[in-house]
């Protein structure tokens, strides 16, 4: 199913919903996680707030790249030519990349659609983002209108907030840039 969306859209980190993946009803045996709570961290006596993963109104990120048979003018054209990077489940959260308008995030920008959101939060998320020293050498077999748009994307994150040197997501996002588009030599580093 990801795979298919991924083909379909030109998205090599399509977010779709868990419900989309595996169907209806609850499936808890799918995806289970413990996490520290958004909404409420800390509790009333000072000791830190867990809670469960929510899937039944969860994402499923998938993270694909171009097999070596894609065609570098077209990019993927079936499911066989784009390779599984990761699928990992998401638990239901305050943000959801599949609604959050564009605008709102400093991102309604010609050139840019959901799929640099899916860029960022699927090849650059703590899932895959250290596979993407993966992706450097098959990127350029991506879709021509999927790499114009997460270059368009990060070409406008970075003009717009100028890097310092306290800015490390900044600095890290030109180096990003760099490495899938300008030859940057080396994989960048995600901050901590």
């Amino acid at each position: 199913m990801a795979r298919a969306h991924a083909v379909e859209h030109h998205d090599l980190a399509p977010v779709l919903p868990f419900a989309t993946v595996y169907g209806p009803g609850l499936h808890a045996d799918k995806a289970t996680a413990i996490g520290i709570s958004t909404r409420m961290p800390i509790n009333e006596d000072g000791s830190t707030s867990y809670t469960r993963g929510d899937f039944l109104g969860g994402l499923v990120y998938g993270v694909y790249r171009p097999a070596e048979t894609a065609d570098a003018a077209t990019g993927p054209a079936e499911g066989d030519q784009l390779w599984n990077t990761t699928l990992y489940p998401y638990p239901a959260g305050d943000l959801d990349p599949l609604s959050v308008p564009l605008a709102s995030l400093g991102l309604e920008v010609t050139g840019v659609d959901r799929r640099f959101l899916n860029f960022c939060a699927g090849l650059l998320g703590c899932e895959a983002v250290d596979d993407l020293g993966m992706l450097q050498p098959t990127f350029a077999l991506a879709w021509p209108d999927y790499r114009d748009c997460v270059a368009v994307g990060l070409r406008h994150l970075i003009q717009q907030r100028p890097i310092e040197a306290a800015d490390q997501l900044a600095f890290y996002l030109a180096q990003v840039y760099a490495y899938l588009f300008d030859g940057f030599g080396s994989m960048p580093v995600a901050p901590s």
